[in-house]
């Protein structure tokens, strides 16, 4: 299992990698690390509107499913840039979801 609570990343020490989580969400800017792509934007402009309508069918017919990581909650939306923090750190398993 890989969460482990004494890994630990923040926003300062992304920003030292050369990106910064802000940056990654609200400019939804897509970067690359290592063999990891992290998209900004949930739909990238390459996927066209017949994929995404396929997709939304497939999850309202409850064909699709989305593993939610649970391991850390984030509430409101002051903890975006938390959140993403979390998910760029390599731990999560799933999708990290705030709470609006």
């Amino acid at each position: 299992y890989p969460h482990s609570n004494d890994k630990k990343q923040s926003s300062a020490d992304n920003e030292k990698k050369g990106f910064s989580s802000d940056d990654i969400f609200w400019n939804k800017k897509t970067i690359q690390r290592g063999e990891q792509t992290i998209y900004g934007n949930a739909w990238p402009s390459s996927m066209d509107n017949e994929m995404k309508e396929r997709v939304l069918e497939l999850y309202a017919k409850g064909k699709l499913q989305s593993l939610v990581d649970d391991i850390k909650t984030f509430d409101g939306l002051e903890s975006v840039t938390d959140a993403i923090d979390h998910m760029l750190s390599g731990t999560t398993i799933g999708k990290v979801v705030v709470k609006i």
